[in-house]
């Protein structure tokens, strides 16, 4: 099951949750969709790249849980619209919400989950490694967390609630006449403008059936149990850019967890520091998702192109006999296209 947390305080969460939308922005942020992207072109430390990639990595039928600030996780919702653009003020959300996704309410929970539950226990604390480390590195609006969070965080609900009731009668359908469509900037003679945008563009497709580039590297859409983006791994502020869970029933009768991608992008050219950057990221997922299975895991570097370093590193690098999968991208006709490299 793939669930969100998405981040709300004791103002914001009763507009959330009356209005059926959560948003992300921050302060001082432009009011149209196409000064934000001018803006963050301008300045590429500008975090609204980072912010629409975010959201991007949702999906219609996802499920949510609503973090309120100093109180807990309310649940359960789930997404029901693609992510848009629109600053339409409601109630204390204003304009420095502007980047939204619509959602609906499953099952009313009244009581949240205290923070501290998710860590009452070895086998909680386990399961809920990635919010461990976000909380670690500091806020963030949107929190995609793993299969087996998500299963907790239910377990946990039923526990300190007993039944879900009927939701709040002043719940309403978002409804706005603003609302425009996210689209990502991309070409700049070949490459992407920001890295940012690369890692926003794959996540928005990367499980799109038609892409024969993406299945190509990624495997079968329906394999893809979980997908994530800009994923925490470690105390200090260590992502690994996408990180994905592969999961097949065909041949077993049962779900089985047989591989789980980790890709490191870079804009550029990528050199032996990438590559040996994707072999660490891939090594803590063995150790700590993998039960140390290295043979499950695949590093995949994703660049505009690879210097005889990164080359060397990869072809001398004894991490597991899959090797490092190398994948050229470039921007043609308003689209990303992948190439498997050999070297």
């Amino acid at each position: 099951m793939k669930a969100h947390v998405f981040i709300t305080d004791k103002n914001t969460f009763p507009i959330v949750r009356d209005n059926s939308f959560w948003g992300v922005g921050i302060k001082a942020i432009p009011n149209t969709f196409d000064k934000v992207i001018k803006e963050n072109l301008n300045n590429g430390r500008k975090p609204y790249f980072g912010m629409i990639g975010d959201i991007l990595g949702t999906r219609i039928g996802d499920a949510v849980f609503l973090y309120e600030r100093q109180a807990g996780f309310h649940g359960i919702y789930k997404i029901v619209s693609k992510p848009f653009f629109d600053p339409t003020p409601i109630g204390c959300v204003g304009e420095t919400w502007p980047i939204r996704v619509k959602i609906e309410c499953l099952n009313y929970f009244p009581e949240p989950v205290p923070e501290d539950y998710l860590f009452s226990t070895k086998e909680y604390e386990s399961k809920f490694w990635g919010w461990f480390y976000r909380k670690i590195q500091g806020p963030r609006g949107i929190n995609t967390i793993n299969p087996e969070a998500t299963e907790a965080l239910i377990e946990l609900l039923v526990k300190i609630n007993g039944n879900a009731m009927n939701k709040p009668s002043q719940i309403s359908s978002y409804s706005s006449k603003n609302m425009v469509e996210i689209k990502l900037p991309l070409d700049r003679n070949g490459k992407v403008y920001l890295e940012d945008i690369l890692r926003a563009w794959l996540i928005t497709n990367i499980d799109d059936t038609n892409r024969k580039d993406l299945r190509e590297i990624f495997g079968p859409a329906e394999d893809l149990e979980w997908f994530a983006n800009n994923v925490p791994y470690h105390v200090t502020r260590k992502n690994i850019d996408i990180l994905c869970y592969h999961k097949n029933i065909k041949y077993t009768g049962f779900p089985l967890r047989y591989k789980f991608s980790v890709v490191e992008l870079k804009r550029d050219t990528a050199g032996d520091k990438d590559v040996s950057q994707v072999i660490e990221y891939s090594k803590w997922v063995a150790g700590r998702l993998a039960g140390s299975e290295i043979e499950t895991v695949q590093p995949i570097l994703i660049a505009f192109d690879f210097n005889e370093r990164a080359k060397l590193k990869a072809k001398n690098s004894d991490f597991s006999d899959r090797g490092i999968t190398f994948v050229k991208y470039e921007v043609k006709d308003g689209e990303i296209e992948f190439r498997m490299e050999n070297f």
